[in-house]
């Protein structure tokens, strides 16, 4: 696609959205290929994952890093997968299960990992088998997938978006969702990486990602995004593979349906689109990016018997509940003192791996509309290099706020931003950034968005408060709102507060 192409295509999912009538109503009922493994992923035989990843980040107090330096060679990678996306619980009045680090979209979780391994091996992360399962073939020096091939003590992960793992109503959203998960999971590998003491490094040069693309090409149906290459530098030596229990090659009718599922929704029109938006991303020129931090800087906690851990700030993360038979998400008013929004900025205001990333989102204008927080004046405020400065006070603004965002306050549907203490909102000139970047500059915004989006998820989970990512809002009427430059258009927003509902939940940490 040209840049120009990508421009339509970005005022389209956009503020034309509504206008075009493009997004359909989305029901529970309606199927998706979310959590089919790829065909060659359902193999008898891989490498089990650790248990015990929890209770190690119980016993490191947040925000200490790192909580788990000390795990065996060859336990390494599994912690820090486990960490970085494993399963969190199960919510008995959710009408979306399960849940996991990361968030999703109707806990569809489109984003897939895969991971190879220096002797060429290739697995892929099954977490309800607790296994990288392993793929058939291997990556061989000779061959011209050889520039994935880590170092010996490394591995390759490879992060990829599934576009048909969302409903299909969701039409010309289903890629920039995809994109923002991504993002999600690329900072939160990130944190797990912090947490166990080794260093990750973003591939983002065209070569490396077209390479990957084809290698998950070859795991069966199925339409991925490009794929985000990452080094994890240390991350010990790998078990040998063994014969898992519970294979899941067995049920054979039921692979067939979900193969012709795959196959027949990877030819959607806006499968298939999106495939081409995001194809620039092939042929980017760049340098592996120096490692960075997933986890700010942040001041010690006072110690105590209340004391929280990674183990529960991790648990924390959720975008909000309601009770079973409503929709939406609740909240209530709480006042919050300033260590809440010190966070908040900190985990923020984290460099994005890549300088190219990095410099997308550089690009981004972070605007915040928050009352009851750190004794500031309910208002609009605008982030100017990692401080926050009034634009305007305006003590009915998050009501404005949620008379204009996706979900309307009914008997049958809860909408507690009025309530909650801060709502994120980013936005971009989309033209000059895709003047400057070229037809890439969409996409990298996305998966900026999601990065960023995920340290402030972080930061909330931190201090007990639900945090949720949302594209539910219409792009001209937030933009009045908030009053935002016209060029300036809303991306993504991120609000945070206190719920008003909880109840006992089902654990599923290992």
């Amino acid at each position: 696609m040209t840049t120009a192409d990508v421009r339509l295509f970005a005022y389209r999912q956009g503020p034309w959205r509504g206008r075009l009538d493009e997004f359909g109503r989305v029901g529970d009922s309606i199927p998706t290929t979310a959590n089919v493994p790829p065909a060659a992923a359902r193999g008898p035989r891989g490498v089990p994952l650790p248990t015990g990843t929890f209770g190690l980040l119980t016993r490191t107090p947040y925000p200490r890093t790192p909580a788990l330096p000390s795990v065996p060679a060859e336990d390494r990678l599994g912690h820090l997968l486990v960490t970085a996306l494993g399963l969190q619980r199960r919510e008995p009045s959710n009408r979306f299960n399960d849940h996991r680090t990361v968030a999703s979209v109707r806990s569809k979780f489109p984003v897939h990992t895969f991971v190879l391994a220096p002797d060429g091996s290739f697995s892929y992360l099954d977490l309800y088998r607790h296994a990288l399962v392993a793929l058939p073939g291997t990556v061989t020096a000779d061959s011209d997938l050889a520039v994935l091939l880590p170092a010996p003590g490394d591995v390759t992960v490879m992060l990829a978006a599934r576009f048909t793992d969302l409903p299909t109503q969701y039409g010309v959203l289903r890629c920039s969702l995809s994109l923002l998960e991504q993002g999600f999971a690329l900072r939160s590998l990130h944190v797990a990486a912090d947490l166990l003491d080794v260093r990750v490094r973003l591939r983002l040069d065209g070569e490396e990602t077209s390479a990957a693309g084809r290698l998950l090409a070859g795991t069966g149906p199925g339409a991925w995004s490009p794929p985000l290459v990452i080094t994890v530098e240390g991350a010990g030596t790998m078990r040998e593979s063994e014969l898992l229990s519970g294979a899941a090659d067995g049920d054979v009718q039921q692979h067939a349906e979900d193969d012709a599922q795959l196959i027949e929704d990877s030819q959607h029109a806006s499968v298939r689109e999106a495939g081409e938006v995001t194809a620039p991303l092939m042929r980017l020129s760049c340098v592996p990016a120096a490692p960075v931090r997933g986890i700010p800087d942040l001041p010690a906690r006072n110690p105590g018997p209340a004391q929280l851990s990674w183990g529960q700030a991790l648990w924390n993360r959720t975008a909000g509940r309601v009770p079973a038979e409503l929709t939406g998400f609740s909240g209530r008013p709480a006042t919050l003192g300033e260590d809440c929004l010190n966070d908040m900025l900190a985990w923020l205001c984290q460099p994005a791996p890549s300088s190219l990333l990095a410099e997308v989102g550089g690009r981004v204008r972070t605007t915040v509309a928050l009352q009851r927080l750190a004794g500031l004046a309910t208002g609009r405020y605008t982030l100017v290099e990692g401080r926050l400065e009034l634009e305007e006070a305006a003590p009915g603004l998050m009501q404005k706020l949620q008379d204009s965002f996706g979900y309307v306050l009914t008997p049958f549907q809860d909408c507690g931003l009025r309530h909650t203490n801060a709502t994120w909102v980013f936005s971009a000139n989309v033209d000059a950034i895709l003047d400057e970047f070229g037809p890439t500059g969409w996409a990298l915004l996305q998966m900026w968005c999601g990065w960023a989006s995920h340290g402030l998820t972080s930061a909330a989970a931190a201090h007990g408060l639900f945090a949720r990512p949302a594209r539910a809002f219409g792009e001209f009427g937030l933009q009045h709102v908030l009053g935002l430059p016209r060029e300036q258009m809303p991306v993504f927003t991120v609000t945070c507060g206190r719920s008003r509902f909880v109840e006992p939940m089902l654990d599923l940490r290992t």
